[in-house]
């Protein structure tokens, strides 16, 4: 799970400085795998300078130019630009660099038989201006001393990786993780802005689930945007989905990956022309068909989610969706999923077609289930605010009721367990930060566990949750009381081990066989070779 630390201070009020926020995230369980500046796609554009610039043999308006990057030498790049002169200072984008203005990734290729080794950029390519008539000149007396640097200044970001265990989905998303941190202490966990949205009219696209057996959706909520505009992502969200070495793709799409990081709530949007009258969410059928947004064309197994129309297949739930019905950038219409999937069913259908996603990733560990109407709503609100459009109502279909799972907790347990004693109110302190709901009875507490905690199940769970929040270290290293005062092995067994080692000093060796085994047990292991009997 990758986040920056001011994203994380979007959802927690804290004066902890970055170091600490991390030795905190450690203490807590959550492990920190690394923490520092990752290189973004323009961190490698580089202050160049032209050295010599020769005519292209094969070519007249092609000049080949040596290029100075800051290293022992230099490089030749094949140039068309009419400005391209000795001593002039420019910027250089390497193989493997993506041009910001048309995404497209440079590599070494031959140009009319000379070998070219990245490019030279127009401001235009580099989006600082629409100036595309020849490459970027830089001022000598600003960039003579800053051959080799990076042009774009502050690109990198520190990004926190944390290693989450299986059992932890809350914390694959950002506000989880506030959470807990908040809860050991290290600031105050920020509500949640509960701005209101004017919903217009009704969600026209019908949707239904079927109930077949082992039906991986139990729930499904969506709603209709009309009239959006989609477009290019504005920079606070661009800079959002790059700092974790995502592609920004188009401004609804990035704000379903959006919330997914920050709420852990994966959503997914269909151009809602595109589908055939309405959603069935429903089995597939062994034979079954779809291409999806991989570009690759998958074969279905009996019994997988999937998520059709009236026409086929549209995607597989909670996994991935498909091309038919993908948002353009001419998209008008586009319909909002926010749904619950089966853990098991997500993990059995990825396996078998070798699938891995985000989405697939976080499902198959256990989304809220009561985090429906809020990924819809947080989603609504950027779109339109971003793209436009009227939204309807929401409408969440449900196949399976949400029943709050409770535990009776008491208190004295803790101290048994852990070894170390607190006292009840700084217990329920704890459990109330975590999202505990709790009441108290004459000789314990009944404790609601918070929907996005699926392992939380018993007792031990709640111990372990109090002592991972009040800290590993008030636990104590307790030396034994009392010596052994009886031998380990008795007079026989020493005996035993006496004549084994006398024995083997005279040269013997012991073979130590396979056990004996009744032959109605053997025939539950059978292997391929063939078995010797005893008479």
């Amino acid at each position: 799970m990758k986040f920056t630390i001011p994203w994380l201070k979007e959802h927690l009020e804290t004066k902890y400085k970055d170091n600490k926020i991390i030795e905190k995230l450690t203490d807590i369980g959550l492990e920190v795998e690394s923490f520092g500046n990752v290189i973004s796609e323009i961190d490698s554009f580089k202050i160049a300078k032209i050295i010599n610039v020769e005519q292209h043999p094969n070519a007249d308006r092609l000049n080949v130019c040596d290029v100075d990057i800051g290293q022992e030498s230099t490089v030749k790049v094949v140039c068309g630009a009419p400005n391209a002169r000795k001593d002039l200072l420019t910027v250089y984008a390497g193989p493997g660099s993506i041009i910001p203005k048309n995404k497209m990734k440079l590599a070494v290729s031959k140009i009319r038989g000379v070998t070219s080794y990245g490019m030279l950029c127009s401001e235009s390519e580099l989006n600082i201006s629409e100036e595309s008539e020849g490459i970027t000149e830089l001022k000598q007396a600003k960039y003579s001393n800053q051959i080799g640097k990076a042009f774009f200044k502050g690109t990198s970001t520190k990004i926190v990786d944390l290693s989450i265990t299986p059992n932890r989905p809350d914390c694959l998303g950002i506000r989880g993780i506030a959470r807990d941190l908040a809860a050991a202490g290290t600031g105050k966990l920020k509500k949640i802005s509960s701005k209101k949205i004017k919903k217009n009219s009704s969600q026209n696209i019908k949707v239904s689930i079927v109930k077949d057996k082992n039906q991986g959706c139990t729930m499904f909520g969506s709603c209709l945007i009309k009239g959006v505009s989609n477009k290019e992502s504005p920079k606070w969200l661009k800079d959002k989905i790059e700092s974790l070495g995502q592609k920004p793709i188009s401004a609804i799409v990035d704000i379903t990956n959006y919330i997914m990081i920050d709420l852990n709530r994966p959503l997914h949007a269909y151009d809602a022309d595109k589908i055939d009258k309405e959603i069935i969410v429903r089995n597939s059928k062994k034979g079954e068909t779809f291409e999806a947004l991989d570009n690759k064309e998958y074969q279905l197994e009996d019994d997988m989610c999937v998520i059709s129309d009236k026409s086929g297949i549209l995607g597989l739930g909670g996994i991935i969706g498909g091309t038919r019905t993908g948002t353009e950038f001419n998209t008008k219409n586009i319909l909002l999923e926010s749904a619950y999937f089966n853990p098991r069913s997500i993990r059995k259908t990825s396996k078998i077609l070798n699938l891995d996603t985000d989405a697939k990733f976080r499902f198959e560990r256990g989304i809220d289930p009561r985090s429906i109407e809020l990924g819809l709503t947080k989603a609504a609100q950027l779109i339109t605010e971003i793209c436009g459009g009227k939204i309807s109502k929401f409408d969440v279909q449900k196949i399976k009721k949400d029943i709050k799972s409770k535990i009776r907790f008491k208190t004295f347990l803790f101290e048994k367990i852990a070894g170390f004693k607190i006292n009840d109110n700084e217990i329920i302190k704890i459990l109330n930060n975590l999202g505990f709901t709790i009441a108290k009875k004459k000789y314990e507490l009944e404790l609601t566990i918070p929907s996005w905690r699926p392992d939380i199940t018993q007792t031990i769970d709640v111990v372990e949750e109090i002592v991972r929040i009040k800290g590993y270290d008030n636990i104590k290293t307790i030396e034994p009381e009392k010596t052994r005062i009886k031998d380990t092995l008795n007079k026989k067994q020493k005996l035993f081990h006496f004549l084994q080692r006398s024995v083997a000093s005279k040269g013997y060796y012991e073979t130590v066989t396979w056990s004996f085994t009744d032959s109605k047990i053997n025939q539950l292991f059978k292997e391929k070779y063939k078995e010797i009997k005893i008479v």
